[in-house]
């Protein structure tokens, strides 16, 4: 599994180098910045509610590591056709949404494949396996954009986005068939099997709490609001350099990291020792907007909140996830991911065009939405016992109807 991991890491250091890189852009190339990431969310969320009703049916008929290899390519090719467009505002919107059209539809297919390997695995494996694909994953997307000052000092904006395209290469070479077998073995289904799959490895379907889909449905709008507020803030209180969005970016990655890994220690935990931390990590969420509302903009104070914020986040998100995976047959993990950055579009688009409106007067918005994303993830892990949530079983229709 280290490979499929290292895959990971590789995929979202790339997506998180360019997620900065098309952001800072915006920013540093327009009279208004705010609007112009405003637009870039909106349409950056859009492919989302676009993809959903086609990616549900895909990820239920075709074969997860076929979508995700594929999906992989397009956005290295993507990532190279920024380049002589990026004096073009107009342009980089445009491929931007075409970029995120295919990120979404790898989300649920990543999710999908993690979910058919991980249902067949031990339950200390399966917990170990989510837990760090989880720290990969948030580790890559925001750890990526790190070095884009530097990139852009040795070879100007344009050097980011060749890294971004040499990072993708690197994670397809680790997702090639011939070396896919060693990270998926033998043994595992293809996701359309399902039906072949013990009745241990594939629950029944059953209806979805509403403060999951609450919780899956803030990660983007929650997420987009810091990719929009750590770039407004370096650029209008931090000196006008990279490094300080780079930073705050990173700190947030770096606590969701630490969450994935350190949810191993759940497993010598009491049910009730574990939801107490999740609760008391879920208060730290909103704690560098609170921060922000209250003293301004303090670098250094700022970063250790997005830390503790980020451990908070992070393990809210692997304990939704890793409910979906005990409680959903594999190919509804994807499904119910699709879904959720489809509901999420709206709650974006709001807020989005609010915070560009307002963010001088403070992080009103994003303080809003992450306090959301605390309240339902709290009633998640409430909700939790052993590791499964507490679901009504859907009723299934009689064959042939």
């Amino acid at each position: 599994m280290s490979r499929f991991l290292l895959a990971t890491l590789s995929y979202r250091l790339a997506n998180g180098l360019l997620f900065l890189s098309v952001a800072w852009n915006l920013v540093h190339g327009s009279d208004n910045g705010a609007m112009s990431l405003a637009i870039s969310s909106i349409g950056g969320l859009l492919p989302a509610v676009l993809i959903a009703p086609f990616a549900k049916r895909w990820i239920e008929r075709a074969d997860s590591r076929t979508l995700t290899l594929t999906g992989i390519a397009l956005l290295l090719v993507l990532s190279l056709l920024f380049v002589p467009f990026l004096q073009q505002p107009v342009a980089v919107l445009g491929i931007n949404f075409a970029l995120l059209l295919v990120f979404f539809l790898l989300e649920g297919a990543w999710d999908t494949l993690l979910a058919t390997i991980a249902v067949q695995l031990p339950q200390g494996q399966s917990d170990a396996l989510n837990a760090h694909q989880i720290a990969a994953t948030q580790a890559g997307l925001m750890l990526g954009g790190l070095p884009l000052g530097l990139l852009i000092r040795l070879g100007g904006p344009a050097l980011s986005f060749y890294v971004c395209a040499l990072l993708y290469a690197i994670a397809l070479l680790l997702l090639l068939p011939r070396l896919a077998r060693q990270v998926l073995g033998a043994t595992v289904a293809s996701t359309t099997d399902i039906a072949t799959l013990s009745p241990s490895v594939a629950p029944h379907e059953s209806a979805t709490p509403w403060h999951v889909l609450v919780t899956l449905a803030m990660v983007w709008p929650c997420l987009t609001l810091v990719n929009m507020a750590v770039p407004l803030l370096a650029h209008a209180y931090g000196n006008g350099t990279v490094e300080h969005a780079a930073l705050l970016d990173a700190m947030i990655g770096l606590g969701m990291a630490f969450a994935g890994l350190a949810y191993g220690v759940f497993g010598r935990m009491t049910a009730r020792q574990r939801q107490g931390v999740v609760l008391t990590c879920a208060a730290f969420i909103p704690l560098p907007f609170l921060l922000l509302q209250i003293a301004g903009y303090l670098l250094w104070p700022l970063a250790a909140c997005f830390f503790f914020s980020g451990v908070g986040f992070g393990l809210c998100r692997v304990s939704v996830r890793k409910a979906l995976i005990a409680t959903q047959p594999a190919h509804r993990v994807g499904q119910i991911v699709f879904s959720c950055n489809a509901y999420g579009f709206p709650v974006l688009t709001v807020g989005a065009l609010l915070y560009a409106l307002s963010w001088s007067y403070g992080p009103v918005v994003p303080l809003i939405a992450f306090a959301v994303f605390a309240f339902a993830g709290g009633c998640t892990m409430l909700a939790t016992r052993d590791g499964k949530l507490k679901c009504r079983y859907k009723p299934q229709p009689p064959s042939g109807l």
